[in-house]
C-alpha cells in the first residue's frame, strides 16, 4: 500500500493570509502565506482520516471539516481545539460545507440530496431540505465562497438554490451529456460553469436562467474533466483532464481558449484566494524526489500571463511544502 498523503481540499481565509489543506491520512494543517508558518488541527489519532472538505468562517476564527464517515467537525483556527459537539446528522457521502454570514451555523450537503443548516456550537439542525426529489443520488454540487448559492444536480437538471433561505432560485434542463463538474463565479449576479463529459462547457446566469455555450480547445475525445475552479472574476478557469500525467492540468478563458504557454503543472484540490490573486493546488507526485504531493501557491498571473520560459522543476525532499511566484 502506497504511503504517500495526498492532499484531499483546500480553502484560504477570508482575508486570503492562510490557507487549511485537508489530506487523506493527517488531518487538516493551516498555513500562513506570508511567514511560511505551519500548525495542524488537534485531531485525535483515529480521526486522522480522509478530509473530504474544509472550509473557513467568514470571521476567519473557526474552520469546519467533513470526513467519510458523514461527520463534521468545527475547529477553532487559532487554539486549533474542537469547537461545539461532532456533528453527525448526514446519512451519506458529505459533498460540500461551509458556514454562513453569521459564523456561528453552517451549511453541509451528503450525496443523499439532504441539506441541513446547523448550529456548529450545539449541533442542532435548524433547517432541513432535500434537495433531489428523484431516486437517483446528487451527481454534481458547488458552493460559493461566501455560501450564498448552492448548485446541485441530478440526471436531468441543474438548480440554483438562494442559501441561507435554502429555497430553489432556478434550474436549468441539462442535454443528454454526462454533467461532470460545476464552478461558481462570485459575480454580483453569479454564474455557473458546468463541464460535460463531451468537453462542451455553459456559463450558465442564475440571475437569468440563460447560459451560453462553449467548448474547451486544444481536448481530445477521451479527455475527461476531472476537476475544475473558477476565478472569483471569472476569468480564470483551472481544468484538471483525467488520465493526463504530463500535464494534468488547464488553464482557460470562459470562451474555451487555453492559455497553451502556462506550463504550471498541478492537479487537485484546487482553490482561489478571495481577493483572486492567487491559486493554490496539489503538486505532481513526478514533480518530487520522494514521490509526495506537495502545497503549491502560485500568482494568478502566472497562469493567466503566457508565458512560455517558465520551466517545472523537481522539489527536493526538504524544500518547502510550497513556493510562491512573484506577481
Amino acid at each position: 500500500m502506497s504511503t504517500v498523503d495526498a492532499l484531499t481540499c483546500l480553502a484560504f481565509s477570508p482575508d486570503g493570509q492562510k490557507i487549511a489543506n485537508g489530506t487523506a491520512r493527517s488531518g487538516v494543517t493551516i498555513t500562513d502565506i506570508s511567514s511560511k508558518s505551519k500548525h495542524q488541527l488537534e485531531m485525535l489519532a483515529e480521526t486522522h482520516a480522509h478530509v473530504t472538505a474544509v472550509a473557513w468562517s467568514p470571521d476567519g476564527e473557526k474552520i469546519i471539516i467533513a470526513l467519510p464517515d458523514h461527520t463534521i467537525r468545527c475547529w477553532n483556527a487559532t487554539s486549533t481545539h474542537p469547537v461545539g459537539p461532532l456533528f453527525g446528522k448526514h446519512k451519506d457521502l458529505i459533498l460540500t460545507a461551509g458556514f454562513l454570514p453569521d459564523s456561528s451555523h453552517a451549511i453541509s450537503l451528503s450525496r443523499d440530496g439532504e441539506l441541513l443548516v446547523w448550529n456548529t456550537g450545539t449541533g442542532v439542525v435548524t433547517q432541513q431540505v432535500t434537495v433531489s426529489n428523484t431516486a437517483q443520488t446528487m451527481f454534481v454540487a458547488a458552493l460559493s465562497m461566501d455560501s450564498s448559492l448552492l448548485v446541485t444536480s441530478d440526471t436531468k437538471e441543474g438548480v440554483a438554490w438562494e442559501i441561507p433561505k435554502c429555497a430553489r432560485m432556478t434550474q436549468i434542463t441539462l442535454p443528454d451529456i454526462p454533467l461532470l463538474q460545476a464552478a461558481i463565479i462570485p459575480y454580483s449576479h453569479p454564474q455557473v460553469v458546468l463541464a460535460f463529459g463531451d468537453r462542451s462547457f455553459w456559463i450558465w446566469d442564475t440571475s437569468t436562467g440563460k447560459h451560453n455555450h462553449a467548448r474547451f480547445e486544444g481536448l481530445g475525445e477521451d479527455d475527461i474533466p476531472f476537476a475544475m475552479a473558477a476565478s472569483p472574476d471569472g476569468k480564470l478557469l483551472a481544468l484538471e483532464i483525467d488520465g493526463d500525467v504530463e500535464h494534468p492540468t488547464h488553464f482557460y478563458d470562459t470562451k474555451g481558449h487555453e492559455f497553451t504557454t502556462s506550463n504550471m503543472r498541478c492537479t487537485h484540490p484546487f482553490a482561489f484566494s478571495p481577493d483572486g490573486k492567487f491559486f493554490a493546488a496539489s503538486s505532481v507526485p513526478s514533480d518530487s524526489k520522494d514521490g509526495s504531493y506537495k502545497l503549491i501557491i502560485r500568482s494568478v498571473e502566472e497562469a493567466r500571463i503566457l508565458t512560455p520560459h517558465v520551466q517545472s522543476r523537481v522539489l527536493t525532499k526538504n524544500e518547502p511544502d510550497y513556493w510562491l511566484q512573484p506577481p
